[in-house]
């Protein structure tokens, strides 16, 4: 039986740390306010601290025209920054449960499996096991806040590897993957041989996602129905966020000629990204567009990676309209290609081919590999399981 009580005490010491770093829209903003102007007579000027991202009840008709208020950006001589009067910060970083759901109700569940199936592995230990990394996704590379939260990220590896005596496994979604690969680029080998047992990417949007341009066109940055939210509202909200530019499709995983978006007058790639801005009447969107467009690296990120991403899943390819008076406020037509239903596969596929990935794991169909419910995938919880065990 002494062979039994070594090997539990083994497993329950061998338990790698995980520190989860999310997608877009996924981290809980909250907001305190102390404006001189209201934009609507039912809006507040002033409050304490409240949840700003993501309060379901706030982006429904009349509310989402004071939370457009207070969410949306500005942007003056190239730096992006809140509006006036409104002051942010990201909610639980560090803690365990922060990326469990994505809403204050608990109802559009995140990590929560994930999370709660690494809990109930002996050794497993509240705050340590698990550690959450959110970030404010309005900001992205090469901002202030991007470069503090790389800081503040480092510092949590380092801080967790010191308390649990073993190497940090990250575990990143979606836009999460092109900020751990930017922030792991900025990293010293030294650095992430030490503290850095493995990543595991789930649906990286390494090379941008064409989905995107129809946030900026048409869309805003809630994918609902119209008499749900204001859409438009939506757009001119998605239009002043650093991170939708940020997740726009890149050179040279797009051609430069390649059509992303086309009405009976103009096709649009990326070869003249700056007319669509024009005619869809974005003018700062080309300098906006600028800021970010080579601010992310996605090269071989030099500790061990594991690629999750779904396939044959209809992707958005690219978008038409038939008559050129609906460009750009009515929604375009789709035309689909493969990919997990919000990325497309060439995307998603960055990362098959670097040097440090030691496994491709890609799942078949909406329901195992659609973007969203890939983190709630049963084999991908268990494929983190057996890594960090």
């Amino acid at each position: 039986m002494l062979w039994l009580v070594l090997l539990f005490v083994a497993t329950v010491q061998s338990l790698k740390p995980v520190i989860l770093v999310p997608g877009a829209l996924a981290s809980k903003i909250e907001a305190k306010l102390n404006k001189s102007e209201r934009s609507h007579f039912y809006c507040s000027k002033t409050s304490d601290w409240y949840t700003l991202w993501l309060k379901l009840d706030s982006i429904v008709a009349p509310a989402v025209n004071c939370w457009a208020d207070n969410f949306k950006m500005e942007f003056s001589d190239g730096v992006f920054s809140n509006t006036p009067g409104v002051e942010t910060r990201v909610a639980g970083f560090g803690d365990t449960h922060t990326l469990d759901y994505v809403d204050d109700w608990n109802y559009i569940s995140y990590y929560k499996d994930l999370v709660e199936g690494i809990m109930s592995q002996p050794g497993a230990e509240d705050g340590v096991s698990v550690r959450a990394a959110p970030y404010d996704f309005r900001y992205s590379p090469p901002s202030s806040q991007s470069k503090l939260f790389f800081h503040k990220l480092k510092m949590l590896i380092e801080d967790t590897y010191n308390y649990s005596g073993s190497k940090v496994v990250l575990v990143s979604h979606s836009l999460g993957g092109l900020t751990t690969s930017t922030f792991l680029h900025t990293m010293s080998q030294q650095w992430k041989d030490q503290y850095v047992h493995a990543w595991v990417s789930a649906a990286g949007v390494f090379g941008g996602a064409v989905k995107e341009v129809k946030v900026l066109v048409s869309h805003g940055v809630v994918d609902l129905p119209d008499f749900v939210v204001n859409r438009l509202v939506q757009r001119d909200v998605a239009r002043t966020i650093m991170g939708n530019y940020f997740m726009l499709p890149r050179y040279p995983v797009w051609g430069k000629d390649e059509v992303l978006v086309q009405t009976p007058r103009t096709n649009y790639t990326l070869g003249n990204l700056e007319q669509l801005f024009a005619d869809m009447g974005v003018t700062d969107g080309v300098e906006k567009w600028k800021t970010v467009r080579n601010a992310s690296y996605t090269g071989d990120p030099g500790v061990p990676t594991h690629c999750f991403n779904g396939k044959d899943v209809p992707t958005s390819a690219s978008f038409y309209y038939k008559d050129q008076k609906d460009f750009p406020d009515v929604v375009p037509e789709t035309v689909s290609g493969d990919g997990d239903g919000t990325v497309p596969a060439r995307s998603l596929q960055v990362c098959h081919n670097w040097n440090s990935t030691v496994t491709v794991t890609e799942y078949s169909g909406a329901d195992a590999g659609e973007h969203d419910k890939i983190v709630g995938n049963k084999e991908f919880i268990k494929s983190i399981i057996e890594l960090i065990s």
